[in-house]
């Protein structure tokens, strides 16, 4: 009998979405380029995510892709405006993810869902059914893309790691709080859906609210990250040189913009 050759899993991977609001190549390229140079160890080889906010032309959108690549960017997922760029999309051997779940348009019609229950007075038995119908319809999707809103009432109990997070590791608690009660080296990668708390030295990545939950936090004793994100929102290690600096800190989002401030 022959031995199983593979196996097919879903997983979690930290990707940049490049929102393409306006194409004017000379323009964009300049942009681009110092974006990309502000943060090279970041950004190169990076997995990409293009979200088209207005239709491009096959030869427009041929361009971005070229462009992207030039500056060492890995585009592999299209979405958005994409109607008239579905062959192209597949010569360039990308993916169109415009019609996953986990769009932006899912996202705003799940809030709007939720403010009219809660706005109807829908009761909390009401409310546990409307979850659990649309957990079972996510379950039934099989394109996944940019997580969806998670709230904190939902989390699980919180993932605990009591050994230092070393270089090149990956840890996410999914539906739940993530806790490191040691240190997170350089190039490892924390992901939480819920708040992110590490009881040492952040030197890694740290991406809380991965599934849209805005009002997640990260919370460390000695912040040093490489990266710090709440629900999408990131702020580069740069950034992250204040007054905060190697203290206990705490990076939270307030009106679209990432926030540090000390742990009183």
């Amino acid at each position: 009998m022959t031995e199983t050759c593979f196996r097919m899993k879903g997983t979690t991977l930290t990707s940049i979405v490049l929102e393409v609001i306006e194409f004017e190549l000379d323009e964009f390229e300049a942009q681009l380029t110092q974006k990309v140079a502000s943060a090279p160890q970041f950004f190169t080889r990076s997995s990409l995510i293009l979200h088209l906010l207005k239709p491009l032309s096959a030869t427009e959108f041929e361009l971005l892709v070229a462009l992207c690549k030039r500056l060492n960017l890995q585009p592999m997922a299209v979405k958005g405006q994409v109607a008239e760029l579905k062959p192209v999309i597949n010569d360039l051997g990308l993916a169109d993810v415009s019609q996953s779940k986990f769009t932006d348009s899912a996202l705003k019609s799940q809030r709007s869902e939720t403010n009219s229950e809660e706005g109807a007075g829908i009761n909390s038995s009401q409310k546990e059914q409307n979850s659990a119908v649309k957990a079972e319809n996510a379950n039934n999707s099989t394109v996944q893309s940019l997580p969806t809103a998670q709230t904190p009432s939902v989390l699980k109990p919180a993932k605990v790691v009591s050994r230092p997070v070393r270089s090149g590791q990956q840890i996410y608690a999914q539906g739940s709080d993530l806790v490191v009660t040691a240190s997170v080296s350089e190039g490892a990668e924390l992901l939480a859906d819920g708040n992110i708390h590490v009881y040492g030295t952040l030197r890694g990545r740290a991406l809380a609210g991965v599934k849209g939950n805005s009002n997640a936090r990260v919370f460390c004793q000695s912040l040093d990250a490489e990266l710090v994100s709440i629900a999408g929102q990131f702020i580069m290690h740069e950034s992250v040189k204040g007054d905060c600096w190697k203290k206990p800190a705490q990076i939270f989002l307030e009106e679209e913009t990432l926030r540090i401030a000390p742990l009183s």
